[in-house]
């Protein structure tokens, strides 16, 4: 009994002694642990987020005015913006994009970026809220900011300022057409869509949600280029207006002109996009077969 004590005792005392020397070598050299999903998850946020800080929020422009396509704002703020949507309960679908969902989203870019070039505060609120990082925080904007910039600019002369205004008032009454059009070809499929999501007995409960989703969000889009484009009209007759007491010009009758067919372009593209819309919510109704209204997936019985 005694040896087979001493024995226990040698064999308590090799194991303390070997945990000491791998809790040293622990510290030393430590092993990596493996993240759980939530700190994985965690993990890659943070890794994108301190990108998006390194490369700036503001989306770049190419050529024509087009946004530049870049891995951080098209693909990682994207990424992140998705899971940071899901967080607040907004709608978020899985679906690819269409054609036509894609270069919506582009011309809808085109109508939500900052009037002015300088405006950098505005340019990273609408990359975070087109990334969806951040919900709407376009109401946050203040149209004043434009006449603010306008007249720092350091022009020679003072007609410089109106020819800048009616510029940027031409150029977007020229992406209202284009808009437009291509908003009532999303607004068409998107009716398809949801027809068929109701009515095919093969959807699952998942494409079903993510047909809901890409609607609203194809909705919100179409929202928020709405807000901004009466935006611009507060902001180009602020702009208009102080002009007018502070340099007195000939070219005010152009201006006025100018901004009263971009008003009236604007009303009539919102209101008619409205119309549409409603087309498209009127289909939204839920259907007996994604409900299980009839207890299965089966069809009625015919009497």
């Amino acid at each position: 009994m005694r040896g087979k004590a001493e024995d226990g005792r040698r064999s308590r005392d090799v194991a303390l002694s070997r945990g000491r020397q791998f809790r040293k070598y622990d510290k030393e050299f430590p092993v990596p642990q493996v993240l759980a999903p939530r700190g994985r998850t965690c993990a890659v946020l943070a890794v994108a987020i301190v990108a998006i800080a390194l490369a700036g929020c503001a989306r770049p422009k190419g050529d024509f005015g087009r946004a530049e396509r870049t891995v951080v704002h098209d693909q990682m703020m994207p990424a992140v913006g998705k899971v940071m949507a899901r967080g607040r309960e907004e709608p978020v679908s899985d679906f690819n994009y269409t054609d036509d969902e894609r270069e919506f989203r582009d011309r809808t870019w085109s109508i939500v970026r900052p009037m002015h070039a300088r405006d950098w505060l505005a340019a990273n609120k609408a990359e975070l809220q087109r990334t969806r990082i951040v919900g709407e925080v376009d109401h946050t904007l203040d149209p004043e900011t434009y006449y603010k910039l306008l007249r720092s600019d350091r022009y020679r002369s003072s007609e410089a300022r109106y020819e800048r205004v009616i510029l940027d008032i031409r150029s977007d009454q020229d992406l209202l057409d284009p808009f437009y059009a291509l908003l009532l070809k999303v607004q068409a499929a998107d009716a398809e869509r949801i027809r068929v999501a109701r009515a095919s007995m093969s959807a699952t409960p998942k494409e079903r949600h993510d047909a809901r989703a890409r609607v609203a969000e194809n909705r919100q889009l179409q929202e928020w280029a709405c807000r901004s484009l009466r935006f611009r009209l507060i902001a180009y007759r602020n702009a208009i207006d102080r002009l007018e007491i502070e340099t007195p010009s000939k070219r005010l009758f152009e201006a006025n002109t100018a901004w009263r067919r971009l008003a009236s372009a604007v009303n009539a593209c919102a209101t008619a996009g409205t119309a549409s819309a409603q087309r498209v919510a009127a289909k939204e109704r839920p259907s007996r077969f994604a409900t299980g209204g009839w207890g299965t997936m089966s069809k009625p019985q015919q009497k």
